[in-house]
């Protein structure tokens, strides 16, 4: 009884072990038999195959659909007038020299043997500088379907041209290409299209860039002529806008608080040079250097920029800061001189009147004195009249007339002088107020002749007159220098939210 289920349990498992080894042999023959039919089928699409002509050679053209998926916008320089893009380039075509049956599978193939296959002769037109990528192999795909279609894929980085208008930069906008071309096939041989059509190229919505937004993206595909026929060409636009945050925080506020703070020394005592001019030079420096700044990082084009009409006037508005403290200066210092040779000329002028008027009085004190008991009481008047005027002037224990509460405006000019001189025999001398002390003449008496007293007040008269004309120079009217600084500190801001209203409307919209 027991030998007998020995038997069946024995017989179970060599049954098992026989049917094992079936599935393993099976198993063996068929991956064998896979791998041969392959290897066998790729030898044979080899074998014969003539590299130097294209699909379909003397019939129609070739139909190259194309794809790309963007990996990365690197950079863009307005310098060089150039982007880098790094890419995932696809090509597909049908070459019926490669179509088998043998298998119902894809053949994903080494990319070492894209080099014994027909390809296209495709190049970017505006193309730089470009390199495939080769870590840790040559980034090359090459994919054959059965019905002889063939995919080939190329991770690529390009640096591509791209011509910028300038004008409005930073508010600017830029349209940039990458133009995808046949280097010598013409349109009798090759065609080229956009494989998915708005769907042919992907990633952009993952795209971020520093400085620029992408607005919108464009396909185009069009055929292009030269003296050596008509070639296919596809175009890939980039529409894209420059982010103006960055230039608002390094150019626009600091260029604006520059020529505020220029504005500073509108509020600063005129007579403080030191402070006024220090301030001034040192704004318009300020200015300068953000615009070296601006234009070491931009290419020397012709025409003028957003950015170079904004900076040029603000540094007009600090330069004409600058120039105001320099207008307040001449008027408060620089008139003297030209003020001293006029006086000086009328001063000449009025010694001469004076001598001869001298002259003329000892002439007159050489005749006999039968005319003095006729005139001693107009020669009383004159005394009473004269010493009145003393006694307004303020005269010091020691004769001096005392100037203090002289008004620095009522100034005795060379004019004055003359008339007085040339009416001292029918007048007394009137001193009006005057900044310079002199010797008071000393009091006639009754004795005196009248002309003695004419001519000591006249003498006295004149004096005053050149001494005071020489206080002139040094007095400006303090009146006029404050009101160009209180009529600047309203014009120059007006002027610059004027000149910013205009500059924003114009170039934002």
């Amino acid at each position: 009884m027991l030998g007998r289920q020995e038997e069946k349990i024995c017989g179970i498992f060599s049954a098992l072990a026989a049917l094992s080894f079936l599935c393993f042999v099976q198993s063996s023959s068929t991956g064998s038999t896979g791998m041969s039919v392959a290897k066998t089928t790729v030898d044979k699409l080899l074998k014969g195959y003539d590299i130097r002509l294209r699909p379909d050679f003397g019939g129609p053209p070739v139909i190259v659909g194309m794809s790309i998926n963007i990996a990365s916008i690197d950079s863009i320089s307005e310098v060089n007038m150039d982007y880098t893009i790094t890419m995932y380039f696809q090509q597909s075509w049908r070459d019926k020299r490669l179509a088998y049956g043998e298998l119902n599978l894809n053949l994903t193939l080494d990319n070492r043997v894209a080099d014994q296959l027909w390809l296209p002769d495709t190049y970017f037109l505006n193309d730089k500088k470009s390199f495939l990528h080769g870590v840790t192999v040559k980034n090359r795909m090459i994919r054959l379907h059965p019905d002889g279609t063939v995919l080939y894929g190329l991770r690529i980085t390009t640096t591509a041209a791209c011509m910028m208008d300038l004008r409005r930069y930073p508010l600017d906008e830029q349209n940039c290409t990458l133009e995808i071309e046949s280097y010598g096939y013409t349109t009798d041989d090759i065609v080229f299209f956009w494989q998915g059509d708005d769907k042919a190229v992907t990633g952009v919505k993952e795209l971020e860039l520093p400085q620029f937004s992408i607005v919108d993206i464009r396909l185009v595909s069009r055929e292009v002529r030269f003296t050596t026929g008509s070639y296919p060409r596809l175009s890939l636009s980039f529409r894209i806008k420059r982010n103006i945050g960055y230039f608002i925080l390094q150019t626009y506020m600091p260029s604006i608080l520059i020529t505020i703070l220029s504005w500073v020394s509108f509020w600063i005592n005129y007579d403080a040079s030191a402070a006024r001019v220090a301030l001034g030079v040192t704004t318009v420096l300020t200015m300068t250097t953000i615009n070296t700044h601006l234009r070491e990082t931009l290419p020397k084009i012709p025409y003028v920029k957003a950015i170079d009409v904004y900076t040029s006037g603000l540094f007009v508005f600090v330069f004409l800061a600058l120039l105001e403290y320099a207008f307040v200066n001449y008027v408060f210092f620089g008139r003297g001189p030209a003020q001293q040779k006029k006086i000086n000329e009328e001063t000449g002028k009025v010694n001469e009147r004076t001598r001869y008027e001298e002259k003329r009085l000892r002439e007159q004190d050489s005749i006999s004195v039968p005319f003095q008991t006729n005139t001693f009481r107009s020669f009383t008047q004159r005394r009473n009249l004269y010493l009145e005027e003393q006694r307004k002037v303020g005269v010091d224990a020691y004769g001096n007339i005392l100037l203090t509460t002289l008004d620095m405006n009522n100034e005795v000019m060379p004019s004055d002088v003359g008339s007085s001189v040339s009416d001292s025999r029918n007048s007394v001398m009137s001193f009006d107020s005057s900044g310079v002390q002199f010797r008071k003449p000393m009091v006639p008496r009754d004795g005196y002749s009248h002309h003695s007293l004419d001519r000591s007040a006249m003498l006295s008269r004149a004096n005053v007159g050149r001494r005071r004309s020489s206080k002139l120079m040094k007095i400006p009217n303090l009146s006029d220098v404050s009101t160009i600084d209180k009529w600047s500190r309203v014009i120059f801001p007006i002027t610059f939210g004027f000149f910013n209203l205009i500059y924003w409307l114009y170039y934002v919209n």
